[in-house]
């Protein structure tokens, strides 16, 4: 056999001065007086002043009035953001994990990364296939000048790693 479960609504409570509709008979009031603890068929009982006087209603059998929509207009606060430096951002409610790299900058990072190196002729080597990078940049060229720049440089790939994003990213 089976268990049945049943969720039941939860019961309606507005507060004292809140504008509701009285669903049936359909008339508008305000409640003056809410029950603290619920009565019959676990509901909250509300008094309620309409234009024909004070009634009693469950909640079950109110809802509640929105506040209507005018022509006014709302202050509005004025806030000020100042942005300053290289690709700033604006995060609201959220982390910011993006990781930025200007192109342009690129190169020159990868020179002066380039000068960590002690061997001389790997240095010159590398600092030539960085030239050809840059010079390739955005032509047809840059893929087979990326090829050879990492050829080059893949005795030294750990030192470069910080920068390689930013060099794939110029791929597509």
């Amino acid at each position: 056999m089976m268990k049945r479960t049943t969720r039941t609504p939860a019961k309606q409570r507005f507060d004292v001065g809140a504008n509701i509709r009285v669903k049936i008979p359909g008339i508008n009031g305000v409640v003056t007086q809410l029950d603290d603890e619920p009565t019959v068929m676990g509901e909250y009982w509300h008094t309620i002043r309409t234009e024909h006087g004070e009634t009693r209603k469950p909640g079950s059998n109110l809802e509640l009035i929105p506040a209507p929509l005018s022509n006014e207009r709302k202050a509005v606060v004025a806030q000020n953001i100042h942005f300053h430096g290289d690709n700033s951002r604006f995060n609201m409610n959220s982390t910011d994990n993006s990781v930025n790299v200007v192109s342009q900058d690129v190169f020159t990072q990868l020179r002066e990364t380039t000068a960590s190196i002690a061997d001389e002729a790997a240095r010159q080597d590398i600092l030539a296939r960085i030239d050809e990078l840059e010079k390739a940049q955005g032509s047809g060229t840059f893929i087979q000048a990326y090829q050879n720049f990492m050829a080059s440089a893949a005795a030294h790939v750990t030192v470069f790693a910080p920068l390689l994003p930013a060099l794939t990213k110029m791929l597509s």
